[in-house]
């Protein structure tokens, strides 16, 4: 059965294929003879699975399913074929269909390389608005840069090579995204909208380190270490204008213990110890 419905189409009236088919199932005798009689039934059930599933990604990707037309169809009948559903949620075939897609994608000189990226964006609309929220710390009153942030359970950063959430919203549109690496904030709005914002590389780093559970002292210092950037007063109130801004928003909650120290429940050092090693160096 589920050959036939994700597998490649069997003919009621190509007694060859039908055969085929049978034999491959190891399926022979009476019961041959009765999918033989059902089988015209049995395939009405097959378009209605398949539609079903290509109506769940043509809603999710409208403009990846339009960009790519008939390379498309070739990937979701590959990845139907090759790999099928896996999640019990309708919501998950589409990820499931660019996890396959996107190794075969990166090869195929068919494919512009921006649209994996354009996909990907235009999926997160349902992946991050589905997520479940987890429960809320406590305000913090003030920043403290010895504790990490918490973060709404929807928040994450993610990044392309083109600036794909620039295009049309348009499916008929069919513009390219300029190359350009671009980070953007998500997360999903006290309103349970979807929302984005285009970060800065500084941002960005600052935001993924903070997101996976470093102090804000260590996240600011990594980041710019990283990109090569002087922790200047500049740099310091620029942060503090965006996690204020992030805090109004409804994406930074609250405050909670950094990733490694108390949640593993490690022997710390004396904090006052770790202030004077990891303290930022400020000119003017």
């Amino acid at each position: 059965m589920r050959e036939l419905v994700l597998g490649p189409a069997v003919s009621a009236g190509d007694r060859a294929s039908v055969d085929a088919w049978l034999a491959r199932s190891g399926v022979g005798g009476a019961d041959a003879d009765a999918l033989r009689a059902e089988l015209a039934r049995l395939s009405v059930y097959r378009e209605l699975v398949r539609a079903r599933l290509l109506g769940v990604v043509e809603l999710q990707l409208p403009r990846f399913r339009a960009r790519l037309g008939a390379l498309f169809d070739e990937y979701f009948e590959r990845c139907l074929a090759e790999r099928g559903p896996r999640s019990h949620y309708l919501r998950d075939v589409t990820t499931e269909l660019l996890d396959f897609a996107e190794p075969l994608v990166a090869a195929d000189p068919r494919v512009p390389a921006w649209a994996l990226e354009l996909a990907r964006h235009e999926a997160l609309d349902v992946l991050v608005g589905s997520l479940a929220e987890a429960p809320r710390p406590e305000p913090a009153a003030e920043l403290d840069p010895e504790r990490a942030l918490a973060f709404t359970s929807t928040a994450r950063v993610v990044r392309y090579a083109h600036a794909v959430h620039r295009l049309s919203s348009d499916p008929g549109d069919r513009a390219e995204p300029e190359r350009s690496p671009t980070a953007l904030f998500v997360y999903r709005g006290p309103e349970h909208d979807v929302r984005y914002l285009e970060l800065t590389p500084l941002a960005a780093a600052i935001l993924e380190r903070l997101i996976a559970g470093e102090t804000l002292r260590s996240a600011l210092e990594d980041a710019a270490r990283a990109l090569g950037t002087p922790l200047d007063q500049a740099v310091l109130e620029g942060a503090a204008r965006l996690l204020a801004e992030l805090a109004e928003r409804g994406a930074v909650v609250g405050a909670r213990e950094a990733a490694g120290t108390a949640d593993l429940q490690k022997p710390r050092e004396p904090a006052e110890n770790a202030r004077a090693r990891r303290a930022p160096k400020r000119t003017g």
